[in-house]
């Protein structure tokens, strides 16, 4: 018994005090996020409104784990996990030289970034489909690693090297833009929409009953 708890208790102070000091990272880092994301929203509106006072882009805090940046019809929601990951033995961030001196440096924190349309969000349609852009890993040395959507799957890769820094945040949160703002809203194919219910039909007239999403009824290819 007292064998069982020397265990325990050094798994405490050990993996549990990792993961805490990974979570902890992880949070300034979700911070410095959404501070570069509201000076990115404060920089840009100006230039967008002069054109159309629709196009205002704008911040909203959600939670303290959640933030949307709003530019005209897109939404980009940052959210950030409240647990700690390690990734599996086949990934290739486990078989670094990096991770493999010291597995402590394989636990990481998430931040995901989700595109969604803004009506979706403003009008509550629970189930309309946000699509995931961007999962930002962080570790306990402030290390980061990004997988994603096009240039946001290869420009964060280094692993061993890459330290959170303004520019790096800017560059994601740009990337994450650009690639809503390319990723159009697309009519469902007719086949799809041949028959519906009179449930359905009221729900044409009710902005939170008909499901929506920028690919429905289409296979993206990335």
């Amino acid at each position: 018994m007292a064998e069982k708890l020397v265990e325990i208790i050094d798994g405490l102070n050990n993996k549990a005090a990792l993961k805490q000091h990974v979570y902890r990272n992880t949070l300034t880092v979700f911070k410095q996020f959404k501070k570069t994301a509201l000076e990115i929203a404060e920089h840009l509106t100006p230039q967008v409104i002069s054109k159309d006072e629709s196009l205002e882009v704008e911040l909203k805090q959600i939670s303290e784990f959640e933030f949307h940046l709003k530019f005209s019809g897109d939404t980009i929601a940052f959210i950030m996990h409240t647990n700690v990951f390690s990734f599996p033995p086949e990934h290739e961030v486990s078989k670094t030289k990096y991770v493999n001196k010291d597995s402590d440096r394989g636990y990481c924190g998430m931040i995901q970034a989700y595109n969604f349309l803004s009506d979706s969000l403003k009008y509550q349609r629970l189930g309309d489909i946000g699509y995931l852009l961007a999962r930002i890993f962080v570790n306990c040395e402030g290390n980061f690693y990004v997988d994603g959507q096009r240039q946001l799957n290869f420009l964060f890769k280094d692993f061993s090297t890459q330290k959170i820094e303004n520019e790096s945040i800017v560059k994601i949160i740009e990337q994450t833009m650009l690639y809503a703002l390319d990723f159009d809203l697309y009519m469902p194919p007719i086949d799809s929409m041949m028959e519906i219910t009179v449930q359905q039909k009221d729900s044409f007239n009710n902005p939170r009953g008909f499901a929506t999403g920028k690919r429905l009824g289409f296979k993206i290819d990335n």
